[in-house]
């Protein structure tokens, strides 16, 4: 008569025990120092989250303007030209673009 048999990948078991360890308590996990209790200044994550916030709104607008211009140049030029711009142009503006805006949050996130 035959058998079953259950059969789990190791990645199935590894993802299991990663599972109750993350039940345990933060500070006994090992490598892991203990939290700290601080007091938290409310009034400057406020003003850290608003100016935050003015720099997500001018990321946006940023992008906004830089894909219109990509859209206006890829019209603008000829045939295949126009679609190479649409190819590969976008990508390196997003690229700047967001190593901008994580430059700056960070900053924003040291000054306060």
């Amino acid at each position: 008569m035959n058998q079953r048999v259950r059969v789990t990948s190791p990645q199935t078991r590894l993802a299991l025990r990663r599972r109750t360890d993350a039940m345990r308590p933060l500070n006994r996990r090992a490598g892991r120092p203990p939290i700290a209790s601080t007091p938290i200044d409310m009034d400057a994550a406020e003003r850290a989250l608003k100016r935050q916030r003015r720099l997500a709104l001018r990321t946006v607008l940023a992008l906004g303007l830089a894909l219109a211009a990509l859209l206006l140049a890829a019209d603008l030029a000829s045939g295949r030209l126009g679609w190479a711009v649409l190819f590969f142009a976008p990508y390196p503006v997003l690229l700047v673009l967001a190593a901008v805006h994580v430059r700056r949050a960070e900053r924003i996130e040291s000054d306060s």
